[in-house]
């Protein structure tokens, strides 16, 4: 695989099968690049505490790009990069939202904490990604709420939602999920691209040399950047209709069987 210098991976969907386990056969794979000297970078919509689960039995990553590009860390040079949403907007968009959805619930992520005002109750946890045995955010005092400048902002039962994209779409990126029933807002300049540029800068790689695996729309500028886009068979049309290759389903070891292609196809490039 000597035209691939730096494999970046999507976690759910991807990597990771439908029961949330990474299969031996795509651990070997990926192991074997790692064991060539080609760099590991995840990126997941996932805070840290959702993460890293997965990483501590998978610790071929030492880049890990988190929240979709706001949070990106390197265990071995002990660095981070973090964007958050100024104090200031996000103090404007409480009090937007307090006046146009006073009966939503919002809660701030902040590095790798979870924070709210008001007490999640449990029908709302299951909308939130809370597991029965996950702790739930941190309820705070307002005026400590008021004063964070938050990674992220989740908004749950806010069915105005575009109102706030109209209002603040200068800052923040506002994306609606299940229905509208989940709303999560992002720094206007966090993006998975724009944090895998920046790990690829720090390692010398060029964004051609690197293959990607995504199934998803937040994966679609990394699939534009780089130079082997590689769409899982469960992946989104939009996301297929930009890759290089469509490999099998993140059930069916889709990562493992485009890696697998590869390095036979760099193996007979080798022997002609």
């Amino acid at each position: 695989m000597s035209t691939i210098q730096a494999i970046v991976l999507d976690l759910d969907g991807t990597l990771l099968g439908s029961d949330k386990t990474i299969s031996p056969r795509n651990y070997q794979a990926v192991k074997t690049c790692y064991d060539s000297g080609i760099p590991i970078i995840v990126a997941t919509a996932r805070p840290p505490r959702a993460a890293n689960r997965f990483a501590e039995r998978f610790p071929f990553a030492d880049y890990m790009v988190y929240y979709n590009g706001a949070l990106v860390t390197c265990e071995s040079k002990k660095m981070k990069r973090h964007i958050s949403i100024p104090a200031e907007i996000s103090r404007q968009m409480n009090a937007f939202i307090e006046l146009q959805a006073p009966q939503s619930s919002l809660s701030y992520e902040v590095d790798d904490s979870w924070y709210t005002c008001r007490p999640v109750p449990d029908e709302q946890c299951a909308s939130l990604g809370i597991r029965p045995n996950d702790p739930k955010p941190q309820v705070v005092d307002p005026d400590f709420f008021s004063s964070l400048s938050p990674t992220k902002i989740l908004l749950l039962g806010c069915r105005t939602w575009k109102a706030i994209v109209e209002q603040f779409g200068d800052h923040v990126n506002v994306m609606a999920t299940d229905g509208g029933v989940l709303v999560q807002i992002m720094p206007k300049t966090a993006s998975k691209e724009e944090a895998v540029r920046w790990v690829l800068d720090e390692i010398g790689v060029k964004p051609e040399q690197v293959m990607v695996f995504g199934d998803d729309y937040n994966d679609l500028g990394l699939f534009r950047m780089c130079g082997f886009p590689v769409a899982m068979g469960n992946a989104i049309m939009e996301l297929k209709d930009c890759a290089a290759h469509v490999t099998d389903t993140n059930d069916r070891d889709g990562v493992a069987a485009a890696i697998e292609r590869f390095m036979k196809s760099e193996e007979q490039n080798v022997i002609q």
